[in-house]
């Protein structure tokens, strides 16, 4: 989380690709308190965004990170060099018209005693205003949808880049949009031409769809499996704020250690390769606590999974008839919601 914000300089570029030509900037945006404080607003989000990921520029020249030095060694040439930067993003977003377009911020930046340059993507999002129309002599107020409003401060930004102006080290959040006929990350593939790891909502989400995958392939979907996984998980994070693979493999499979082994190649497989995932606050609240039950019939119910790991609080049934009961234990008082 970042405490403290500065804004030195600030330049907005339209990149429409439905007209021929980019809209750039001359200056640098005026100063405006509310402007400002709109950019603090969103800097100090973005470093806390659970989609965010960690990328670098390789070992070979590169024209955006050349910029960026150049930013770096003369506060003077943020116009040219940014503007230089939203041709690039714009000859890209021509050539796949399916980029939406957006206004870019570019925004240098100190934040901790660290200088940063940010380059926001504000995606044009509609909606509705009124519009006055005084024409014949008669006034109509009528409903009119603006096609080119940009996010306020209580929504998220889709797409930014931020670059660390020390180490030139890349904090990236990206969409995939359709590029030459295919999903495709633009911004780091085609933009940046960067490498970038997993962003730590993507690593949750590797670790949730392998354990899915085991307990289907093994334990056909059993419901107390996929609690035990859940509940190691949860376990792991109290303990340690952080998801690690073993303890999750031991404590799900620990007198299996061919299974063992099968969880912990499948989540190699899928590109993750770190042993453990640090939790922050805002990736905690992501953490299931809970297993939604559905039955054949439409009902659902919601437990928390370490009840679902012994009997003392629910257990499951087997009828004759073939059908499952569950019976739910020591229940004080029953709420409706």
């Amino acid at each position: 989380m970042m405490d403290e914000i500065n804004i030195q300089k600030i330049i907005l570029h339209i990149l429409d690709n439905s007209v021929a030509i980019p809209v750039l900037s001359e200056k640098e945006h005026p100063y405006n308190k509310d402007i400002m404080e709109f950019l603090e607003i969103h800097i100090g989000k973005v470093f806390k965004d659970i989609n965010i990921k960690k990328a670098f520029f390789p070992d070979k020249e590169n024209r955006v990170k050349n910029l960026c030095i150049d930013i770096s060694n003369d506060n003077d040439k943020f116009v040219e060099s940014t503007k230089k930067f939203a041709q690039l993003m714009y000859n890209i977003m021509v050539e796949n018209p399916t980029i939406p377009p957006c206004d870019l911020i570019c925004c240098l930046f100190n934040g901790d005693g660290k200088r940063y340059l940010g380059f926001f993507i504000l995606n044009y999002k509609p909606s509705y205003i009124h519009y006055v129309d005084e024409s014949e002599n008669k006034r109509i107020n009528q409903v009119v949808k603006q096609k080119t409003t940009l996010p306020n401060e209580n929504q998220k930004i889709d797409e930014f880049i931020i670059i660390n102006l020390e180490d030139f080290s890349i904090l990236l959040k990206e969409k995939k949009h359709e590029i030459n006929g295919e999903k495709d990350y633009y911004i780091s593939k085609y933009l940046l031409e960067s490498q970038d790891t997993l962003s730590d909502k993507e690593k949750i989400d590797i670790v949730n769809m392998v354990s899915k995958k085991i307990v289907n392939d093994y334990y056909e979907n059993d419901v107390t499996k996929m609690a035990e996984i859940k509940n190691a998980i949860v376990e792991s994070v109290e303990e340690k704020d952080a998801i690690d693979i073993d303890h999750i493999k031991t404590k799900a499979f620990n007198n299996n250690l061919d299974l063992q082994n099968i969880y912990e190649e499948e989540i190699t497989k899928r590109g993750l390769s770190e042993k453990t995932i640090d939790i922050n606050e805002n990736l905690n609240k992501k953490i299931a606590r809970t297993q939604k039950l559905v039955t054949d019939d439409g009902i659902e119910i919601k437990i928390p999974v370490s009840y679902l790991t012994s009997d003392d609080k629910v257990e499951f049934l087997n009828n004759p008839d073939g059908t499952i009961s569950i019976l739910l234990k020591s229940i004080r008082e029953i709420q409706g919601k």
